[in-house]
């Protein structure tokens, strides 16, 4: 009825950091990057990009690749890594691996994002842990064909290599306390 009156209890929780922006005992406080880019040039060669991971909690936290997706729309196709290093002088620049490169337990993880989700263990799609109160990177790597596209030339491009192309994709990442 448009003349009942309702009510409705929010729960609102806050936390205060310590002077040193460390969250509070029991909390996890992660900022991660919101947006990720890579670029292939004329020659094939890829571009890609390193990110932070502040940890501003006092616990230790493990970071996983927990889903890779291509969106609608785009006309670039991300290949496994050894398919694409296998065939890169025949397939043109629209044809990428992607990879996530970063440190576990001092050692370099990398995760091929074309794989993710051929990986059941969840240890094989971690790809950081990151100490409290502290930073860790993660770098996109990748590479891309270098082939012209088909019917192109130097001299008369085609497909591709007159229009360019683009893409987007969703990297779902989780978090969790360390396991330590």
């Amino acid at each position: 009825n448009q003349n009942d009156t309702f009510t409705h209890n929010v729960t609102v929780t806050g936390t205060v950091a310590n002077k040193k922006g460390i969250a509070p005992e029991g909390k996890i406080e992660v900022e991660l990057p919101t947006a990720m880019t890579f670029r292939v040039d004329q020659d094939g060669t890829f571009q890609g990009s390193d990110f932070r991971v502040e940890n501003k909690s006092k616990v230790g936290i493990d970071v996983f690749v927990d889903e890779f997706r291509t969106n609608a729309g785009g006309n670039i196709t991300v290949k496994k890594k050894e398919e694409l290093e296998a065939q890169k002088t025949t397939l043109n620049r629209s044809n990428v691996y992607l990879e996530l490169s970063g440190n576990v337990g001092g050692q370099t993880q990398t995760v091929d994002l074309a794989k993710v989700s051929e990986l059941s263990d969840e240890n094989n799609r971690k790809i950081l842990n990151v100490s409290g109160g502290n930073t860790g990177l993660i770098q996109l790597q990748g590479g891309a064909g270098t082939a012209f596209d088909t019917g192109s030339s130097k001299e008369n491009p085609q497909g591709i290599d007159e229009t360019g192309a683009s893409g987007d994709f969703t990297l779902i990442y989780k978090i969790k306390k360390d396991s330590k």
